[in-house]
């Protein structure tokens, strides 16, 4: 009688702004974004691998857990998948409801989920279901790169709008963002009175909703409120102030 290891699911938040390539699995982009007065988007999935790939797709609220959330208003063509190798299909991601406009911003969830092949697993295997959530932008002011070239404007905008603060007893490092739009917080650094740059987070550390504040666990850091830090703000750098708490 065969016995089936535990199902493992990885899940990864995916937010590099080009494209992602894990598991075998090309996906391009993985910030998804519908710009104010349009209808669509397309997300593009390509297999490297040797081997057939099965994806469901799905879309959800940001807020997963708060059961009292409307249902999407966005639907996906096709929903489920069987990519050959080597071959790429394009999914269809269609606003249905409200028109996306400048000023009011809606954030929601892809998932798309590997189907692992039952019958490919070894008597003794582990069975890995792959689980990718990418970013999907509705509407919102025009705040990255994505959206306009205009970097002064954008490092001046970010500049006014996001605020951090530091707690060294819980190592958690605050946004304050005040804009009608997400920031994408990366490649976060700081200088202590000289030129050279200590690195807090190299990679993306995430994104903080518009009008609202987020913290995020980091290492323990030399990081006062007389410091200078830097992040990657949606695509452009940015010197972010100190909020003064």
């Amino acid at each position: 009688m065969k016995h089936l290891a535990s199902m493992i699911v990885a899940s990864a938040l995916v937010m590099n702004p080009l494209n992602l390539t894990a598991a075998e699995l090309l996906i391009s982009p993985v910030n998804i974004d519908i710009a104010p007065g349009e209808k669509a988007a397309l997300l593009k999935l390509q297999n490297n691998s040797d081997a057939a790939m099965k994806i469901q797709v799905r879309v959800r609220q940001w807020d997963a857990h708060n059961s009292m959330l409307d249902k999407p208003k966005v639907v996906v063509s096709p929903s489920s998948l069987n990519i050959l190798p080597g071959k790429q299909q394009v999914v269809r991601i269609v606003n249905t409801g409200p028109a996306s406009d400048i000023n009011n911003e809606r954030l929601y969830r892809v998932f798309l989920d590997e189907i692992p092949d039952m019958q490919n697993t070894s008597d003794q295997g582990l069975l890995l279901q792959v689980r990718y959530a990418l970013p999907l932008f509705i509407g919102g002011p025009d705040l990255s790169v994505s959206r306009t070239d205009n970097f002064d404007q954008l490092t001046s905008i970010w500049n006014r709008a996001l605020t951090y603060s530091y707690n060294k007893q819980s190592n958690q490092l605050a946004f304050n963002n005040q804009a009608n739009g997400h920031a994408r917080i990366s490649k976060v650094r700081y200088t202590n009175g000289s030129d050279k740059e200590s690195v807090v987070f190299g990679g993306l550390l995430g994104y903080v909703q518009a009008n609202s504040e987020a913290a995020f666990n980091v290492s323990p850091v030399a990081l006062t409120s007389s410091s200078k830090l830097f992040a990657e703000i949606n695509g452009v750098d940015v010197e972010i102030n100190h909020d003064g708490r």
